[in-house]
């Protein structure tokens, strides 16, 4: 069963993948200091004075005022603030929505609406914080389920390796909001308590040495792409398949070892896990 300091490294897995706690989903302001001019706020956040306007109503005969806060950029969704003598279908009409669209993203029963109530005009994205929400949620329910722990190490990795399907790729990142090839494989690694060097090119100096004839689920699988040296790494998942964070499709995902590019790149495999291997062996009829 999944316990004791298993479950500590799952956790500590959890934190160092969020990697988003600097994010927030909120606007960027800017408070008004004596001598600021438009001009120079505009400058400054490298927004032009038209949009800083548009976004605070403000006149081109206004003056600012120290202390005042603007709003320099908005992160969220659009919104939209009723005014007097609006409706819901002349506001809809607007925005080039439905009334029903319009009624359907802000959870509307009614077409009332009243002044000074702030509508969403654009249907509010799920956000890559939520999305890495989402998963890391999905990964703490597993780490304490029972079916997980009556796993074999090798469909226990395998699961993990899923869930980050579609998680975008980046060159030398390592959280949720973007993620490399051997970042991913430490990560996955690292829910099943087995620890690997950060870059390809150590990890193909851990484990057993596999031919590709020989591989099973859950080995590392090696390729010389843009080096000399093993510069990719993904998880072999059987059937010629392999999942990794591809540069290629710009997100986690499953390739074939049979595709020219990788099938003439592949340089070898290696093995971590023996539980798979052990079973498989075993299944082999003995001859005599």
């Amino acid at each position: 069963m999944i316990r004791g300091k298993l479950m500590e490294r799952l956790l500590v897995v959890i934190a160092v993948l969020l990697g988003f706690a600097a994010y927030s989903y909120a606007d960027v302001n800017h408070t008004i200091k004596k001598g600021d001019t438009l001009s120079g706020i505009s400058k400054k956040h490298k927004v032009s004075v038209q949009e800083i306007r548009k976004l605070n109503n403000l006149k081109k005969t206004a003056k600012l005022k120290p202390g005042q806060k603007l709003t320099i950029k908005k992160t969220g969704p659009k919104t939209y603030t009723v005014k007097k003598g609006d409706n819901i279908f002349r506001i809809a009409k607007k925005f080039n929505l439905d009334v029903d669209e319009l009624k359907d993203i802000n959870l509307l029963d009614s077409d009332d609406l009243k002044k000074g109530q702030k509508l969403l005009v654009e249907p509010e994205p799920e956000t890559e914080i939520a999305q890495a929400v989402n998963l890391v949620e999905e990964i703490k329910k597993l780490s304490e389920s029972e079916e997980l722990a009556n796993m074999s190490m090798s469909d226990r990795l395998m699961l993990f390796a899923k869930k980050f399907l579609n998680i975008p790729y980046k060159f030398g990142g390592s959280s949720i909001m973007g993620i490399d090839c051997s970042a991913y494989v430490q990560k996955v690694y690292g829910f099943v308590g087995i620890n690997l060097p950060r870059s390809a090119r150590l990890q193909f100096y851990e484990g057993e040495v596999v031919d590709r004839d020989s591989l099973s689920i859950g080995d590392l699988v090696f390729f010389r792409t843009y080096a000399s040296f093993p510069s990719h790494v993904g998880i072999y998942m059987g059937n010629d398949l392999f999942i990794h964070a591809s540069s290629k499709d710009k997100k986690v995902s499953i390739g074939s070892m049979n595709a020219p590019y990788y099938f003439k790149r592949f340089i070898g495999g290696k093995r971590l896990i023996l539980d798979n291997a052990e079973k498989q062996k075993e299944e082999v009829p003995f001859e005599g």
